[in-house]
């Protein structure tokens, strides 16, 4: 029978945007039944200053949200369950749904932790409409994994993504082709992709509020005020997004799911309470390298480039920070590497030497980060021809009495050991080995099975 859009050019790029609904507490309720339908909060305990990191609907209902104290959720909702979340069930949970998503299109990309886009160009005389396409991946993704999804269907990513708002929870909305501007005309100037804080107020001035206005601007303009920024907002509130779907997940041999690897690595922890110890500092920095590090080597590449971030206590008054940025006390500093390289000890001695280079403010550090730049995959590992493993070792380390020496340079012993903590993590998970470096955490985070438990809304990484 035909539908809608067997009328449309068979180039026609149709897009869809999936995003699970309060996704890590939507894990909670698919592996527990019980609690579906009552007001779930993830994250730290009621009694303690952690954060929110995600909450089901029933408890937005009464004014929780994801980045709020949970003394706060909890005074808001009394009779709210909280729950720590796991990280190993939303990762597992993850997987298959993107299993689930590559039965109808092999260009399926996993944008973060709970969206996804899928291109459904090709598809249409196989699967029918977008529209269908998107009811029975709903049905599907709730029958087989009992996670609620929204699904935005558009021309481009954006439109998709925006589509997507319309429909939340659970919801199916769709832009239809030749339609994206009408949609976009009346749309407030803060819901358009890269309208940050500060460029909405530069707009406001010119008494700029929605889509339809931006649009009226010239490109030159544009580019004069915000430079490539603002070319790009011209194609947005046009309903133009030149970024195309990247499938970055497949089936394997096994039949398995396989992700291809980022672009770039991130990883980043807050301290509760803020941290001024600086030994602290550097061991949560050498955690986060560890884990960043490991991925790396996952998906066999090496990185070329570094950054470090601190974000530290905002002692501004509240006049202040309306005023002002909203990255006021981040400092940050990014580096290329000597070499390329993948090895944790090579990583974690550059990013020390980066947080040393950090301008330092009197205040407490509420969060440290790291970044993995510029990654390509690693070629075939060349060992230290004609080493001499005396003058190549480290004058700390020490030999045991009746011990042979290790051969071979500093950098194969470290390969060495990276392929051996990569093994055993593999089998017995991330916790199972500690670095040296990231010891202090011991006395202040928990250590389970996937690592320490972090202050971060996207748990173990």
């Amino acid at each position: 029978m035909p539908h809608r859009d067997a009328a449309l050019s068979p180039r026609t790029q149709r897009v869809l945007h999936l995003d699970v609904d309060a996704f890590l507490a939507s894990v909670e309720s698919s592996r527990d039944p019980t609690l579906r339908g009552k007001p779930l909060v993830i994250g730290a305990p009621p009694h303690s200053r952690g954060l929110v990191m995600s909450c089901s609907y029933e408890a937005r209902a009464f004014g929780v949200q994801a980045g709020m104290f949970s003394h706060e959720a909890a005074r808001r909702c009394p009779q709210a369950i909280f729950r720590p979340g796991d990280s190993r069930a939303a990762n597992a949970l993850r997987g298959q749904l993107a299993g689930l998503l590559l039965r109808f299109t092999p260009v399926v990309e996993i944008a973060s932790i709970d969206d996804f886009f899928l291109d459904l160009r090709g598809t249409t005389r196989l699967l029918g409409a977008a529209c269908q396409v998107a009811e029975a991946i709903q049905t599907l993704a709730w029958s087989e994994l009992h996670l609620p999804v929204t699904i935005g269907i558009g021309t481009n990513k954006i439109m998709a993504r925006l589509a997507g708002k319309l429909g939340k929870p659970r919801g199916i909305a769709e832009i239809l082709p030749g339609h994206e501007c009408a949609f976009l005309t009346n749309l407030p100037i803060q819901h358009v992709p890269g309208v940050g804080h500060s460029i909405r107020k530069s707009l406001a001035d010119f008494a700029i509020q929605t889509a339809g206005d931006l649009r009226q601007v010239s490109k030159e303009v544009l580019f004069a005020s915000f430079g490539v920024h603002g070319l790009a907002l011209y194609d947005r509130v046009r309903g133009i997004d030149p970024d195309p779907v990247v499938g970055n997940c497949r089936f394997d041999e096994q039949g398995l799911i396989v992700q291809r690897a980022p672009k770039t690595i991130h990883r980043d922890s807050s301290f509760e309470p803020e941290e001024g110890r600086i030994e602290r500092i550097e061991a949560m920095l050498a955690y986060l390298v560890d884990r960043a590090a490991s991925r790396l080597r996952q998906h066999q590449h090496q990185a070329r480039s570094m950054e470090v971030r601190l974000q530290y206590v905002d002692t501004r008054s509240s006049r202040q920070r309306s005023e002002g940025s909203s990255e006021a006390g981040q400092k940050r500093i990014r580096r290329k590497l000597p070499e390329p390289t993948g090895q944790t000890e090579r990583l974690w001695q550059h990013a020390r030497t980066l947080l040393h280079e950090l301008p330092r403010r009197r205040a407490l550090v509420k969060r440290v980060g790291l970044s993995l730049l510029n990654l390509h995959p690693c070629s075939d590992y060349q060992l230290t021809l004609f080493s001499d493993p005396d003058s190549d070792r480290n004058p700390k380390d020490t030999v045991a009495p009746g011990a042979v020496p290790h051969s071979g340079s500093r950098a194969d012993r470290d390969r060495s050991v990276d392929e051996a903590l990569d093994h055993l993590r593999r089998r017995h998970g991330f916790g199972a080995v500690v670095r040296g470096a990231a010891l202090p955490l011991v006395q202040d985070h928990a250590l389970g099975h996937d690592g320490f438990q972090l202050r971060t809304p996207s748990l173990n990484q």
